[in-house]
């Protein structure tokens, strides 16, 4: 067969191989692949992503830029009427600095927050390992310039910024146990 041929075949057949699916054939066993064997039921397409996986829209960021939110994750740490967080917040979106936010609203956040930076003033900014307290713009800017985070716009258009999550996740309330139902008194038993 002559070269040209063969790169034209293998080329024809390329979106054909990317097919993936997931089955399960005569013996119960689940099976994946790109093309299922005869017998095999309850055939599913996977479409590149696997069904049930969180998207993770950091895998759109440039090269260099997931690297640097790798290396130095950014949290800002806040609470609600706070003008200083309010201005961290605006500051970090202006620059499109990828972060996260935490939320303090109660005795135990609080106490998560001293823990962490050695105060209870807010806002708080983490670059990686460094904490600032208080917002200080220039502070903030350095630590970002040092990081490696860059001054343009480097997020793709589809980016959303994560919801504010509390610092410290709410533990589910335990389930109410019942008492045994009391056996029946001696003499009342039909």
């Amino acid at each position: 067969m002559r070269p040209g041929w063969l790169a034209i075949i293998l080329t024809l057949s390329a979106p054909v191989a990317d097919a993936q699916y997931k089955w399960v054939d005569s013996s119960g066993h689940i099976g994946y692949g790109d093309k299922p064997p005869a017998g095999a039921h309850d055939i599913e397409s996977l479409q590149g992503v696997a069904r049930g996986a969180p998207y993770d829209q950091q895998a759109d960021l440039p090269f260099q830029l997931q690297r640097t939110v790798k290396e130095f994750p950014v949290t800002l740490y806040t609470m609600s009427g706070c003008p200083g967080c309010d201005q961290g917040r605006a500051m970090l979106k202006g620059r499109a600095v990828p972060f996260s936010e935490r939320t303090v609203g109660s005795a135990e956040d609080v106490q998560a927050l001293r823990k962490l930076t050695g105060s209870d003033q807010l806002p708080a900014f983490q670059v990686g390992s460094q904490f600032i307290t208080g917002f200080n713009s220039s502070a903030w800017e350095s630590a970002l310039d040092l990081a490696g985070y860059p001054h343009e716009n480097q997020l793709p258009p589809t980016w959303t910024w994560p919801a504010p999550k509390a610092l410290v996740e709410a533990k589910p309330a335990p389930a109410a146990q019942t008492e045994p139902a009391a056996p029946p008194a001696a003499g009342n038993t039909p």
